[in-house]
């Protein structure tokens, strides 16, 4: 009986260490950085937008899910923003990245190659600003949680953003470019995370409506420079093996 109950008390430790492990692996991943100085116009429109690198994807492939998203930062009042959810899939038989926006979901749906790029993109989310925003004052945080299908994939993420005078909350409008290198429609020099659509009202490119502010100058930096980059120990989503 004393054996039993020894028995027990060790499988259940071996289950809490577990759980309390996967509970901290499958944290929110942080990324602070701040804006420059540039006020801000209303009306006009923040293009957030991340991506990442990673490693440890297997010859078959994997999925990696960006979930539970936010961006927080004061301006005229504290913001907490939710960003869309993103899915991201290496196939061992795609040849080129793409990215489309699953309005059922509200989900980004990027596929790549198993070779992947050094900027995929994550997930990005438009922001409407409103009268009396002006700047944004300290820090800006987006946070989000990474999780897989397949163990042992680890990120470096970073983020930006970038302000437009007109821009389209319609995202498969935006023709986000989904890699910096090797995509299916965009073989130009832009980062990941370009919006390289058209402005259905005026006929011009999203582009030519960049100015400066948030992370922008405005000119050719159509996604705001990067934030610094935050490695993550992607969760998998594979249950854990049962105790012993």
């Amino acid at each position: 009986m004393q054996l039993l109950r020894l028995t027990v008390l060790v499988n259940t430790a071996i289950f809490l260490a577990s759980s309390a492990a996967a509970q901290s692996t499958c944290s929110p991943s942080t990324n602070i950085s701040n804006f420059n100085g540039t006020p801000i116009q209303s009306g006009s429109f923040i293009w957030f937008n991340a991506n990442f690198t990673a490693r440890g994807i297997p010859s078959t492939g994997a999925t990696i899910l960006f979930q539970a998203s936010t961006i927080t930062f004061t301006a005229d009042q504290l913001y907490n923003v939710p960003v869309p959810n993103a899915q991201i899939t290496f196939d061992p038989n795609a040849v080129c990245a793409s990215t489309t926006f699953d309005t059922g979901t509200q989900t980004w749906m990027t596929t790549v190659p198993l070779s992947g790029s050094d900027e995929i993109f994550l997930s990005g989310v438009a922001f409407p600003v409103p009268a009396g925003f002006s700047r944004v004052n300290g820090p800006v945080a987006w946070q989000g949680t990474f999780t897989s299908n397949t163990a042992g994939i680890s990120v470096g993420w970073k983020w930006g953003a970038a302000v437009y005078k007109t821009f389209s909350l319609d995202y498969n409008l935006l023709g986000v470019k989904p890699t910096h290198t090797r995509t299916c429609l965009y073989n130009n020099s832009d980062h990941a995370g370009t919006p390289e659509g058209v402005d259905p009202g005026s006929g011009q490119p999203f582009k030519d409506f960049v100015v400066g502010g948030a992370r922008g100058g405005g000119g050719s930096n159509w996604t705001g420079s990067w934030s610094g980059t935050a490695g993550v120990s992607v969760c998998s989503s594979q249950p854990p093996p049962p105790p012993v």
